[in-house]
C-alpha cells in the first residue's frame, strides 16, 4: 500500500508570482544549488504562458539513507522530478512524479498554487510507491520523508527570493 505524502506551504505573494519564479530557469538553478543533492540540473523547462513542464535531476548522498536503502541502490540515487503545470481558477496546478533511477521507487503526486488571502498556498499530496515486498513500506516512508523535508528546504528558499 504506497504511503501518503502531504505538505503545505503559505506564500507572502499571489500565485502569479510564485508560479513566475517556480517556471524560471534562474530561480529553478539557484534552488536546486542551494536545498542540497549532488550535480543538480534543470533537465528540461519548457513554459508556454499559463502552461509548463520542469524537469529537475539530482543525486542523493548515499551517505545520507538509512543503510537498508542503501545497500539496495549502487552508488549515489539519482531522482528526476517532473512537473507539468496548468492554469486552474486563481491559481496553477501541476501533476509531479519522482522517480528514484535504478530503483522501483517513485512519487507521483499534485501541487496546488492557489490564492490564500494576499499571499498564496501551495499544497503538494502524493503517494511513494515501492513494490517490494516485506521492505517497500519502510522504503515509501523514507522516500517521501526525504521528499518532504526537500520541499520544505525548497519553501525556504522561495519564500526568500519573493521577499528580496
Amino acid at each position: 500500500m504506497p504511503t501518503p505524502l502531504s505538505v503545505t506551504h503559505d506564500f507572502a505573494a499571489n500565485p502569479a508570482a510564485v508560479y513566475a519564479l517556480l517556471t524560471d530557469r534562474s530561480f529553478l538553478d539557484g534552488r536546486l544549488s542551494e536545498t542540497g543533492g549532488l550535480d543538480p540540473s534543470v533537465v528540461s523547462l519548457d513554459v508556454d504562458g499559463d502552461t509548463a513542464k520542469v524537469v529537475t535531476r539530482q543525486s542523493i548522498p548515499s551517505s545520507s539513507l538509512p543503510s537498508m536503502v542503501a545497500s539496495m541502490i549502487p552508488g549515489d540515487p539519482v531522482t528526476e522530478r517532473t512537473e507539468a503545470w496548468r492554469a486552474e481558477a486563481e491559481g496553477h496546478v501541476a501533476d509531479f512524479s519522482v522517480v528514484i533511477k535504478g530503483a522501483p521507487a517513485t512519487l507521483k503526486g499534485t501541487m496546488i498554487l492557489a490564492a490564500a488571502g494576499t499571499g498564496s498556498t501551495l499544497t503538494v499530496q502524493g503517494q511513494a510507491s515501492v513494490p517490494i515486498p516485506l521492505f517497500g513500506g519502510k522504503i515509501e516512508a523514507i522516500v517521501a520523508e526525504q521528499v518532504t523535508a526537500q520541499l520544505n528546504r525548497e519553501a525556504v528558499y522561495t519564500a526568500t527570493a519573493l521577499t528580496s
